[in-house]
Protein backbone atom coordinates (compact mmCIF):
# COMPACT_ATOMS: atom_id res chain seq x y z
CA UNK A 1 0.00 0.00 0.00
CA UNK A 2 1.63 3.36 -1.10
CA UNK A 3 -1.48 5.74 -0.13
CA UNK A 4 -1.56 8.28 1.99
CA UNK A 5 -4.05 6.86 4.99
CA UNK A 6 -7.04 8.45 5.90
CA UNK A 7 -7.11 10.68 2.40
CA UNK A 8 -10.10 9.15 0.37
CA UNK A 9 -9.55 7.76 -2.64
CA UNK A 10 -12.40 6.65 -5.05
CA UNK A 11 -13.17 3.82 -7.70
CA UNK A 12 -14.77 4.53 -10.76
CA UNK A 13 -17.96 3.35 -9.44
CA UNK A 14 -17.80 5.02 -6.38
CA UNK A 15 -16.71 8.42 -7.81
CA UNK A 16 -19.79 8.07 -10.53
CA UNK A 17 -21.41 8.09 -6.85
CA UNK A 18 -20.10 10.75 -5.40
CA UNK A 19 -20.74 13.23 -8.42
CA UNK A 20 -24.50 12.21 -8.17
CA UNK A 21 -24.69 13.07 -4.78
CA UNK A 22 -23.16 16.61 -5.57
CA UNK A 23 -25.22 17.60 -8.55
CA UNK A 24 -28.47 16.44 -6.37
CA UNK A 25 -26.95 18.77 -3.62
CA UNK A 26 -26.30 21.61 -6.05
CA UNK A 27 -29.17 21.12 -7.72
CA UNK A 28 -31.85 21.89 -4.66
CA UNK A 29 -29.35 24.41 -2.98
CA UNK A 30 -29.42 26.98 -6.16
CA UNK A 31 -33.24 26.09 -6.76
CA UNK A 32 -34.17 28.46 -3.50
CA UNK A 33 -31.17 30.64 -4.57
CA UNK A 34 -28.59 29.96 -2.35
CA UNK A 35 -25.76 31.31 -4.64
CA UNK A 36 -22.34 29.59 -5.34
CA UNK A 37 -18.86 31.01 -4.70
CA UNK A 38 -15.27 29.26 -3.81
CA UNK A 39 -12.48 30.10 -1.30
CA UNK A 40 -8.81 29.18 -2.25
CA UNK A 41 -8.03 26.13 -0.36
CA UNK A 42 -4.95 28.27 1.15
CA UNK A 43 -5.90 30.72 3.37
CA UNK A 44 -3.19 33.17 6.09
CA UNK A 45 -2.51 31.39 9.34
CA UNK A 46 -3.86 34.73 10.80
CA UNK A 47 -7.25 33.95 9.60
CA UNK A 48 -7.53 30.68 10.54
CA UNK A 49 -6.27 31.23 13.84
CA UNK A 50 -7.88 34.50 14.87
CA UNK A 51 -10.44 32.59 16.37
CA UNK A 52 -9.23 29.72 18.03
CA UNK A 53 -5.56 30.21 18.31
CA UNK A 54 -4.11 27.06 19.44
CA UNK A 55 -7.16 24.71 19.22
CA UNK A 56 -7.09 25.40 15.63
CA UNK A 57 -3.33 24.97 14.80
CA UNK A 58 -3.55 21.77 16.36
CA UNK A 59 -6.16 20.57 13.01
CA UNK A 60 -4.41 22.60 10.08
CA UNK A 61 -2.00 21.27 7.32
CA UNK A 62 0.81 24.10 7.34
CA UNK A 63 2.15 24.84 4.43
CA UNK A 64 6.30 25.23 3.85
CA UNK A 65 7.88 27.26 1.02
CA UNK A 66 4.35 28.35 -0.68
CA UNK A 67 6.44 31.69 -0.45
CA UNK A 68 10.00 31.57 -0.63
CA UNK A 69 10.28 35.16 0.50
CA UNK A 70 8.53 34.94 3.82
CA UNK A 71 10.34 35.24 6.83
CA UNK A 72 8.16 32.83 8.54
CA UNK A 73 7.16 29.81 5.80
CA UNK A 74 4.28 28.82 8.14
CA UNK A 75 2.59 31.90 7.32
CA UNK A 76 -0.05 30.19 5.13
CA UNK A 77 -2.14 26.67 5.66
CA UNK A 78 -4.70 24.60 4.03
CA UNK A 79 -8.37 25.71 4.91
CA UNK A 80 -9.88 23.44 7.72
CA UNK A 81 -13.67 24.64 6.93
CA UNK A 82 -15.53 26.64 4.57
CA UNK A 83 -16.75 29.09 7.58
CA UNK A 84 -13.72 30.96 8.35
CA UNK A 85 -12.64 31.36 4.91
CA UNK A 86 -16.17 32.36 4.45
CA UNK A 87 -15.82 34.94 7.32
CA UNK A 88 -13.04 36.55 5.17
CA UNK A 89 -14.68 36.44 1.95
CA UNK A 90 -17.20 38.61 3.11
CA UNK A 91 -14.86 41.23 5.11
CA UNK A 92 -13.54 41.40 1.84
CA UNK A 93 -15.95 41.27 -0.52
CA UNK A 94 -18.70 43.57 1.61
CA UNK A 95 -18.91 46.12 -1.21
CA UNK A 96 -19.74 43.85 -3.87
CA UNK A 97 -22.56 41.36 -1.94
CA UNK A 98 -25.82 42.08 -1.44
CA UNK A 99 -27.43 41.35 1.98
CA UNK A 100 -28.85 39.20 3.48
CA UNK A 101 -26.25 37.25 1.04
CA UNK A 102 -27.22 33.50 0.20
CA UNK A 103 -24.48 31.52 -0.01
CA UNK A 104 -23.23 28.01 -1.11
CA UNK A 105 -20.08 26.03 -1.42
CA UNK A 106 -19.00 22.54 -2.03
CA UNK A 107 -15.50 22.25 -1.87
CA UNK A 108 -12.80 19.79 0.02
CA UNK A 109 -11.42 20.44 3.63
CA UNK A 110 -8.39 19.22 4.96
CA UNK A 111 -7.90 19.02 8.55
CA UNK A 112 -5.30 17.06 10.79
CA UNK A 113 -7.33 15.57 13.33
CA UNK A 114 -7.77 11.89 15.00
CA UNK A 115 -8.74 9.49 11.83
CA UNK A 116 -11.28 6.55 12.17
CA UNK A 117 -13.64 5.16 10.58
CA UNK A 118 -16.54 7.60 8.75
CA UNK A 119 -13.78 10.62 9.83
CA UNK A 120 -10.92 11.43 7.41
CA UNK A 121 -8.67 14.12 6.84
CA UNK A 122 -9.69 15.10 3.72
CA UNK A 123 -13.13 15.29 2.88
CA UNK A 124 -16.17 17.47 1.02
CA UNK A 125 -18.40 19.55 2.91
CA UNK A 126 -21.42 21.16 0.93
CA UNK A 127 -22.53 24.46 3.14
CA UNK A 128 -25.31 27.09 2.58
CA UNK A 129 -25.25 30.15 4.81
CA UNK A 130 -27.21 33.35 4.93
CA UNK A 131 -25.39 36.31 6.36
CA UNK A 132 -26.57 40.10 7.26
CA UNK A 133 -25.53 42.75 9.22
CA UNK A 134 -25.77 42.02 12.82
CA UNK A 135 -28.00 44.86 13.37
CA UNK A 136 -30.21 42.78 11.93
CA UNK A 137 -32.21 39.59 12.75
CA UNK A 138 -34.13 37.16 9.91
CA UNK A 139 -35.52 34.77 11.94
CA UNK A 140 -37.31 32.85 8.90
CA UNK A 141 -33.60 31.54 7.92
CA UNK A 142 -33.48 29.36 10.39
CA UNK A 143 -36.19 27.41 8.82
CA UNK A 144 -35.14 27.54 5.00
CA UNK A 145 -31.36 26.75 5.95
CA UNK A 146 -32.97 23.18 7.93
CA UNK A 147 -35.73 22.63 5.02
CA UNK A 148 -33.54 23.24 2.44
CA UNK A 149 -30.89 20.49 3.87
CA UNK A 150 -33.82 18.19 4.90
CA UNK A 151 -35.25 18.62 1.18
CA UNK A 152 -32.16 17.93 -0.53
CA UNK A 153 -30.82 14.62 2.13
CA UNK A 154 -34.78 13.42 1.26
CA UNK A 155 -33.50 13.90 -2.63
CA UNK A 156 -29.96 12.01 -2.42
CA UNK A 157 -32.06 9.22 -0.55
CA UNK A 158 -35.32 9.04 -3.12
CA UNK A 159 -33.00 9.14 -6.13
CA UNK A 160 -30.08 6.74 -5.07
CA UNK A 161 -33.02 4.32 -3.79
CA UNK A 162 -31.72 4.62 0.07
CA UNK A 163 -34.67 2.90 1.75
CA UNK A 164 -33.41 4.62 5.53
CA UNK A 165 -34.82 7.76 7.11
CA UNK A 166 -33.04 10.13 9.36
CA UNK A 167 -33.92 13.00 12.04
CA UNK A 168 -33.35 16.67 12.39
CA UNK A 169 -32.54 17.18 16.18
CA UNK A 170 -33.01 20.80 17.04
CA UNK A 171 -31.84 23.09 19.88
CA UNK A 172 -31.38 26.65 20.55
CA UNK A 173 -28.00 27.13 22.53
CA UNK A 174 -29.12 30.04 24.42
CA UNK A 175 -31.75 27.97 26.41
CA UNK A 176 -28.45 25.55 27.71
CA UNK A 177 -26.19 28.88 28.23
CA UNK A 178 -29.37 30.38 30.14
CA UNK A 179 -30.05 27.73 32.42
CA UNK A 180 -26.37 27.08 33.11
CA UNK A 181 -26.31 31.18 34.60
CA UNK A 182 -29.17 30.05 36.00
CA UNK A 183 -27.40 27.12 38.25
CA UNK A 184 -24.41 29.28 38.83
CA UNK A 185 -22.05 27.54 36.31
CA UNK A 186 -22.00 30.65 34.14
CA UNK A 187 -18.23 31.12 34.41
CA UNK A 188 -17.86 27.38 32.91
CA UNK A 189 -20.37 27.59 29.73
CA UNK A 190 -17.98 26.60 27.35
CA UNK A 191 -16.52 23.68 29.13
CA UNK A 192 -19.83 22.40 30.21
CA UNK A 193 -21.34 22.69 26.87
CA UNK A 194 -17.92 20.89 25.60
CA UNK A 195 -18.57 18.10 27.51
CA UNK A 196 -22.44 17.84 26.85
CA UNK A 197 -21.71 17.61 23.22
CA UNK A 198 -19.74 14.47 23.80
CA UNK A 199 -22.38 12.84 25.70
CA UNK A 200 -23.37 10.76 22.68
CA UNK A 201 -19.69 9.35 22.32
CA UNK A 202 -19.25 8.17 25.98
CA UNK A 203 -20.96 6.42 28.39
CA UNK A 204 -23.01 8.16 31.37
CA UNK A 205 -20.21 7.28 33.80
CA UNK A 206 -17.49 9.66 31.86
CA UNK A 207 -20.36 12.20 31.47
CA UNK A 208 -20.72 12.21 35.39
CA UNK A 209 -17.23 11.80 35.68
CA UNK A 210 -15.64 14.57 33.75
CA UNK A 211 -18.64 16.83 34.94
CA UNK A 212 -17.36 16.06 38.34
CA UNK A 213 -13.56 17.41 37.48
CA UNK A 214 -15.08 20.60 36.89
CA UNK A 215 -15.92 20.33 40.70
CA UNK A 216 -19.54 20.48 39.95
CA UNK A 217 -21.55 20.01 42.82
CA UNK A 218 -23.68 16.40 42.57
CA UNK A 219 -27.02 18.68 42.78
CA UNK A 220 -25.59 20.64 39.41
CA UNK A 221 -24.77 17.81 37.67
CA UNK A 222 -28.18 16.11 38.60
CA UNK A 223 -30.08 19.17 37.30
CA UNK A 224 -27.99 19.26 34.38
CA UNK A 225 -28.86 15.67 33.25
CA UNK A 226 -32.73 15.89 33.96
CA UNK A 227 -32.48 19.23 32.21
CA UNK A 228 -31.01 17.89 29.24
CA UNK A 229 -33.94 15.08 28.94
CA UNK A 230 -36.91 17.46 29.44
CA UNK A 231 -38.90 18.43 26.08
CA UNK A 232 -39.87 21.61 24.84
CA UNK A 233 -43.71 21.35 25.99
CA UNK A 234 -43.10 20.51 30.03
CA UNK A 235 -39.66 22.90 29.99
CA UNK A 236 -40.39 25.51 32.62
CA UNK A 237 -38.68 28.99 31.31
CA UNK A 238 -36.36 29.90 34.79
CA UNK A 239 -36.98 33.50 33.52
CA UNK A 240 -37.78 35.85 30.76
CA UNK A 241 -34.68 36.14 29.14
CA UNK A 242 -34.90 32.45 28.68
CA UNK A 243 -38.86 32.31 28.26
CA UNK A 244 -37.57 34.14 24.89
CA UNK A 245 -35.49 31.33 23.90
CA UNK A 246 -37.59 28.68 24.15
CA UNK A 247 -40.41 30.61 21.68
CA UNK A 248 -37.66 31.57 19.14
CA UNK A 249 -37.23 27.47 18.81
CA UNK A 250 -41.18 27.03 18.90
CA UNK A 251 -41.44 29.53 16.38
CA UNK A 252 -38.73 27.40 13.96
CA UNK A 253 -40.39 24.18 15.19
CA UNK A 254 -43.66 26.22 13.86
CA UNK A 255 -42.22 27.29 10.50
CA UNK A 256 -40.80 24.03 9.88
CA UNK A 257 -43.92 22.27 10.38
CA UNK A 258 -45.73 25.15 7.79
CA UNK A 259 -42.85 24.28 4.94
CA UNK A 260 -44.01 20.43 5.90
CA UNK A 261 -40.94 19.20 7.83
CA UNK A 262 -41.91 16.19 9.87
CA UNK A 263 -39.13 14.18 10.82
CA UNK A 264 -37.66 16.27 13.28
CA UNK A 265 -37.08 16.47 17.10
CA UNK A 266 -35.84 19.12 19.90
CA UNK A 267 -32.98 17.91 21.60
CA UNK A 268 -31.21 19.38 24.77
CA UNK A 269 -28.00 17.28 24.22
CA UNK A 270 -27.62 19.07 20.73
CA UNK A 271 -24.77 22.10 21.82
CA UNK A 272 -22.08 21.92 19.39
CA UNK A 273 -19.55 23.72 22.03
CA UNK A 274 -17.52 25.96 19.90
CA UNK A 275 -18.88 29.60 21.53
CA UNK A 276 -19.59 31.67 17.83
CA UNK A 277 -22.49 28.97 17.81
CA UNK A 278 -25.14 31.13 19.74
CA UNK A 279 -28.59 30.01 18.49
CA UNK A 280 -30.19 27.48 16.98
CA UNK A 281 -28.11 24.14 16.04
CA UNK A 282 -28.90 21.24 14.37
CA UNK A 283 -27.34 17.41 13.74
CA UNK A 284 -28.93 15.08 11.60
CA UNK A 285 -28.98 11.31 12.03
CA UNK A 286 -29.53 8.49 9.97
CA UNK A 287 -32.34 6.64 12.32
CA UNK A 288 -30.69 3.30 12.29
CA UNK A 289 -27.35 4.14 11.95
CA UNK A 290 -26.65 6.23 15.18
CA UNK A 291 -22.84 5.07 15.15
CA UNK A 292 -22.36 7.27 12.04
CA UNK A 293 -22.50 10.16 12.87
CA UNK A 294 -24.07 13.64 12.14
CA UNK A 295 -24.36 13.43 8.48
CA UNK A 296 -25.93 17.27 8.27
CA UNK A 297 -25.26 19.82 10.79
CA UNK A 298 -26.14 23.42 11.37
CA UNK A 299 -26.06 26.48 13.63
CA UNK A 300 -26.33 30.27 14.08
CA UNK A 301 -23.96 32.75 14.72
CA UNK A 302 -23.61 36.25 15.62
CA UNK A 303 -20.46 38.74 14.69
CA UNK A 304 -18.82 36.11 13.47
CA UNK A 305 -16.30 38.27 11.29
CA UNK A 306 -15.43 40.03 14.51
CA UNK A 307 -12.41 38.18 15.16
CA UNK A 308 -10.76 38.86 11.61
CA UNK A 309 -11.33 42.81 11.89
CA UNK A 310 -13.58 44.17 14.89
CA UNK A 311 -14.66 46.85 12.92
CA UNK A 312 -16.75 44.47 10.49
CA UNK A 313 -19.71 42.82 12.24
CA UNK A 314 -21.82 40.50 10.94
CA UNK A 315 -24.07 37.60 11.32
CA UNK A 316 -25.92 34.97 9.81
CA UNK A 317 -27.41 31.23 10.11
CA UNK A 318 -25.44 27.79 8.65
CA UNK A 319 -25.84 24.66 7.32
CA UNK A 320 -24.21 21.33 5.84
CA UNK A 321 -24.01 18.24 4.41
CA UNK A 322 -21.08 16.07 5.11
CA UNK A 323 -20.84 14.88 1.80
CA UNK A 324 -17.75 12.03 1.89
CA UNK A 325 -19.33 10.78 5.80
CA UNK A 326 -22.75 10.71 3.53
CA UNK A 327 -20.97 9.11 0.43
CA UNK A 328 -19.24 6.38 2.47
CA UNK A 329 -22.22 5.36 4.34
CA UNK A 330 -23.77 4.88 0.86
CA UNK A 331 -21.22 2.89 -0.47
CA UNK A 332 -21.89 0.49 2.30
CA UNK A 333 -25.84 0.27 1.24
CA UNK A 334 -25.81 -0.24 -2.89
CA UNK A 335 -24.39 -2.39 -5.01
CA UNK A 336 -21.62 -0.43 -6.82
CA UNK A 337 -20.73 -2.38 -10.29
CA UNK A 338 -21.75 0.37 -12.13
CA UNK A 339 -18.14 1.35 -13.53
CA UNK A 340 -18.54 4.11 -16.29
CA UNK A 341 -21.13 6.42 -17.36
CA UNK A 342 -20.76 4.84 -21.18
CA UNK A 343 -24.14 4.34 -22.48
CA UNK A 344 -23.13 2.35 -25.55
CA UNK A 345 -20.25 0.94 -27.14
CA UNK A 346 -19.29 0.34 -30.97
CA UNK A 347 -17.64 -2.94 -31.56
CA UNK A 348 -14.86 -2.61 -33.28
CA UNK A 349 -15.09 -4.17 -37.24
CA UNK A 350 -11.85 -2.87 -39.37
CA UNK A 351 -13.32 -2.78 -42.68
CA UNK A 352 -16.27 -0.89 -41.70
CA UNK A 353 -14.37 1.75 -39.45
CA UNK A 354 -14.90 4.72 -40.86
CA UNK A 355 -18.92 4.12 -40.59
CA UNK A 356 -18.72 3.21 -37.15
CA UNK A 357 -16.76 6.26 -36.33
CA UNK A 358 -19.34 8.01 -38.15
CA UNK A 359 -22.06 6.82 -36.20
CA UNK A 360 -20.05 7.38 -33.18
CA UNK A 361 -20.20 11.32 -33.85
CA UNK A 362 -23.67 11.03 -34.51
CA UNK A 363 -24.69 9.76 -31.32
CA UNK A 364 -22.55 12.26 -29.50
CA UNK A 365 -24.43 15.25 -31.17
CA UNK A 366 -27.42 13.57 -30.10
CA UNK A 367 -26.22 13.60 -26.49
CA UNK A 368 -25.32 10.14 -26.17
CA UNK A 369 -22.69 8.17 -23.84
CA UNK A 370 -20.58 6.49 -26.30
CA UNK A 371 -17.14 4.42 -26.57
CA UNK A 372 -15.79 3.18 -29.75
CA UNK A 373 -13.57 -0.39 -28.95
CA UNK A 374 -10.32 0.20 -29.89
CA UNK A 375 -9.03 -2.90 -31.00
CA UNK A 376 -10.26 -5.93 -33.31
CA UNK A 377 -10.42 -8.14 -30.80
CA UNK A 378 -12.80 -11.66 -30.98
CA UNK A 379 -16.38 -10.63 -30.49
CA UNK A 380 -16.60 -12.21 -27.21
CA UNK A 381 -13.97 -10.30 -25.82
CA UNK A 382 -15.49 -6.97 -26.79
CA UNK A 383 -19.15 -8.04 -25.39
CA UNK A 384 -16.92 -8.97 -21.95
CA UNK A 385 -15.26 -5.28 -21.89
CA UNK A 386 -19.06 -4.26 -22.23
CA UNK A 387 -20.13 -6.25 -19.10
CA UNK A 388 -17.63 -5.69 -16.79
CA UNK A 389 -18.03 -1.99 -17.54
CA UNK A 390 -21.95 -2.24 -17.19
CA UNK A 391 -22.39 -0.49 -20.52
CA UNK A 392 -25.80 -1.39 -21.51
CA UNK A 393 -25.81 -1.35 -25.49
CA UNK A 394 -23.23 -3.08 -27.83
CA UNK A 395 -23.71 -1.89 -31.33
CA UNK A 396 -22.65 -3.90 -34.17
CA UNK A 397 -21.78 -2.68 -37.42
CA UNK A 398 -20.30 -5.10 -39.69
CA UNK A 399 -20.21 -5.56 -43.36
CA UNK A 400 -23.43 -7.60 -43.33
CA UNK A 401 -25.33 -4.85 -41.37
CA UNK A 402 -23.98 -1.52 -43.66
CA UNK A 403 -25.09 -3.75 -46.83
CA UNK A 404 -28.16 -3.22 -45.78
CA UNK A 405 -28.20 0.73 -43.99
CA UNK A 406 -29.06 -0.51 -40.66
CA UNK A 407 -26.84 -1.03 -37.19
CA UNK A 408 -27.98 -4.07 -34.50
CA UNK A 409 -28.51 -2.60 -30.75
CA UNK A 410 -27.60 -5.23 -28.21
CA UNK A 411 -29.00 -4.65 -24.92
CA UNK A 412 -26.37 -6.41 -22.82
CA UNK A 413 -29.08 -7.14 -20.03
CA UNK A 414 -31.68 -8.65 -22.07
CA UNK A 415 -29.86 -9.92 -25.11
CA UNK A 416 -32.01 -8.71 -27.55
CA UNK A 417 -31.80 -6.87 -30.74
CA UNK A 418 -33.06 -3.82 -32.84
CA UNK A 419 -32.33 -3.52 -35.81
CA UNK A 420 -31.70 0.97 -36.23
CA UNK A 421 -31.63 2.35 -39.88
CA UNK A 422 -28.88 4.13 -40.66
CA UNK A 423 -30.16 8.00 -41.27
Amino acid sequence: MFKVSWFPELLPEEKLIEEKIINIIKKNYQQIWYTPIETPAVERNSVLTAKWGDEVSKQIFWLYGLAQWCEDKKDYSLHFDLTVPFARFIIDHKNELTFPFKRSQIQKVRRWERAQKWRFREFYQADIDVIWESEKNFEFYDAEIVFTINKTLQNIFSELKINETFTIKLNNKKIISWFLKWINLDEKILEITSIIDKKDKISQEEFINLLKKERLTPNQINQITDFTKATIDKITPLNEEMGKWINELQNLLNNLQNLWVSNIQVDFWIVRWLDYYTGMVFETFIDNNRKLGSIASGWKYENFTKFIDNKFSFSGVWGSIWISRLESFIFEKLELNKKTTTEYLIINFPETKKESLNLLISLLNQGKQVEYYPNNDKLKKQFKYADKKWIKYCIILGENELKEWYYLQKNMITWEQEKIYLK
